[in-house]
């Protein structure tokens, strides 16, 4: 793949004092600025496009070239004392970086390798080892400015036993240096990854590291800290690899300021920053201390068993049973049995005594799902135990008493069912003491990317052994947010799991998701078809923005990375609708 790069790209490419050579997935060079040229010793006009071998011969291209790697891992990494060969001459020691190059779209196109020769460096190394006071003091003053770093910093052999163990991460993981000292890293980080490919491994069998790898370590006293860690190569001053050298910064403050803004806006399960969920929250917290009939209405798919369930979670009787009953799963013949039971001989093969539903949730709280189906029979005698706490089994003429809550929820209109005989209008309003009316998930849309995280979250966990997947792409959110969503939060949560499983990256992208959803992006719109109308593109555009910067509080570099833009388009696009920035 080749991109053309604009003038003023190739300008500041062409004036940094360091080498610079842009190469493409292909393997072949899309640039080279005039500083790598000479440092290489090419001619003035090397033809672009010749293979990256044919124009950097380094170490790394007779071992593993990092090109595959980096371009999977998405993750910079860096060399130390690579070694550059040239025609007739002898190699030349480099400090080698090289990062992922990305589109406007956040895909990675190909890398770039920014160089500077480390002669110098290696020739002073080499009159240190010469002169073993002047080592020792040297070694002393590393020693003194690793302990100095807040971060943690620990070195191992090859056989990844640990040679050094600094103060930070001393204070870190409340081990002292002589219990880690010699040990293998495993047996005293036991990281997430020691099991599998941990960043170490992957740095000895690749020849380099890998950079802000999020792991979980556990402190001396069993407790786990999330950290992010980084590694690379230690080698001696003659090229040889004697083992590996890695930084930890702890990620505890970052990991808790994302949780405290995950709980903002999810209550007992329930995901939403919208107004109408927050009023939904609301109303589920000023009723917790009562025993209010409630009336939950909405679409399939909204969750409103979810909401009964916290309702009941949120209240006294939270020790107490929670009985759920599908109105539209029970035989009009049977209904009066399955709620109130029923005695021995009460009817055709009623050959035992049965308890009903009632008395199984005696002290706690009934769950009627789908109210709305449930025979016009059958209603007179759920009225009577919402106003007395009292029914009697079918066949029995013994009167029994409840002390029952009752939840009710419907996804059809009970008023139209009421003009139709098909519902008893004392039984509504009997049941809609409280009504919550849960909104579709195409009225509050914003909450989609609230949402997509919680259900990655959950597929995380249910499918342990796959790849982590954490993101979706811009053009993935954007056609969610455009999709009408029938099913509503049910459907957008098989959407994902579905995604979750095709995903042959770490994000989730339009090829991961059905066809259906992933033709609204690719069918596209007219250019100047950009209304601010609810539901148009550029309002969803600006809900994804809105969501991104509260996600990561402000931070313009980390919400442009998340939603795999520029800075400056960001920034353009915070202009354009008038966003407010925190930060």
């Amino acid at each position: 793949m080749k991109e053309k790069l604009d003038n003023n790209c190739r300008l500041i490419l062409q004036n940094i004092g360091e080498g610079i050579v842009v190469i493409g997935l292909d393997g072949k060079i899309m640039f080279i600025n005039d500083t790598a040229k000479n440092f290489i010793g090419l001619p003035d006009k090397v033809p672009e496009g010749l293979s990256c071998k044919e124009v950097m011969n380094t170490d790394l291209c007779l071992t593993s070239c990092p090109l595959h790697t980096i371009v999977s891992n998405s993750c910079a990494s860096h060399f130390i004392n690579i070694n550059l060969h040239k025609h007739n001459s002898l190699p030349i020691p480099l400090c080698l970086n090289v990062s992922p190059l990305k589109d406007a779209n956040g895909k990675t196109i190909g890398v770039i390798e920014n160089f500077r020769p480390m002669r110098d460096i290696v020739e002073i190394i080499d009159s240190l080892e010469k002169n073993n006071v002047l080592l020792s003091q040297e070694k002393s003053r590393i020693d003194s400015i690793i302990n100095s770093l807040a971060d943690g910093v620990f070195t191992t052999d090859a056989e990844m036993r640990i040679t050094s163990f600094n103060e930070g991460l001393e204070q870190l993981t409340g081990l002292k240096a002589k219990e880690a000292i010699g040990r293998k890293c495993s047996e005293v980080l036991m990281a997430d990854n020691c099991d599998r490919e941990c960043p170490l491994s992957f740095a000895v069998r690749n020849g380099y590291g890998l950079a802000n790898c999020k792991e979980r370590i556990v402190g001396k006293y069993g407790a786990t800290i999330p950290v992010y860690l980084s590694t690379a190569i230690l080698k001696d001053h003659a090229g040889r690899n004697v083992g590996l050298v890695a930084t930890i910064k702890d990620a505890t403050e970052t990991e808790r300021l994302k949780r405290e803004l995950n709980e903002r806006y999810r209550f007992s399960n329930i995901i939403g920053s919208s107004r109408e969920m927050q009023e939904i929250f609301d109303s589920i917290e000023a009723m917790s201390d009562t025993d209010c009939v409630v009336l939950i209405q909405g679409e399939s798919g909204t969750g409103k068993e979810l909401i009964a369930r916290a309702v009941h979670h949120h209240s006294p009787r939270r020790d107490k049973p929670f009985i759920k009953v599908n109105c539209a799963a029970i035989v009009e013949g049977l209904f009066e049995s399955e709620l109130f039971g029923h005695v021995k001989g009460a009817f055709t093969g009623a050959i035992r005594d049965k308890i009903g539903k009632f008395e199984l949730a005696d002290g706690g709280t009934i769950f009627l799902d789908e109210i709305g189906d449930m025979p016009i029979s059958s209603q007179p005698k759920l009225l009577r135990v919402l106003q007395d706490g009292e029914f009697e089994r079918v066949g029995d003429v013994k009167t029994k008493k409840v002390d029952v809550r009752v939840i009710a929820a419907t996804n059809i209109d009970l008023r139209e069912a009421i003009k139709t005989k098909k519902f008893r209008e004392d039984l509504f309003y009997r049941l809609c003491v409280v009504p919550v009316k849960v909104p579709h998930l195409r009225e509050r849309k914003e909450d989609i990317p609230l949402l997509v995280n919680h259900f990655l979250e959950k597929c995380a966990l249910k499918f342990p052994h796959r790849k982590k997947i954490t993101d979706v792409s811009q053009e993935a959110m954007l056609a969610f947010m455009e999709y009408e969503w029938p099913g509503n939060v049910r459907e957008l949560e098989n959407i994902i799991e579905h995604a979750y499983i095709r995903a042959l990256g770490n994000v989730i992208d339009l090829n991961s998701l059905p066809r259906h959803i992933a033709a609204i992006c690719k069918q596209g719109r007219p250019e100047n078809e950009t209304d601010d109308k609810p539901g148009g593109v550029a309002e969803m555009e600006k809900l994804v923005i809105q969501n991104g910067l509260l996600k990561n509080k402000g931070n313009l570099s980390k919400t442009a990375k998340g939603l795999g833009i520029s800075r400056t388009t960001l920034w353009r696009k915070i202009k354009k609708y008038n966003l407010p920035v925190t930060s």
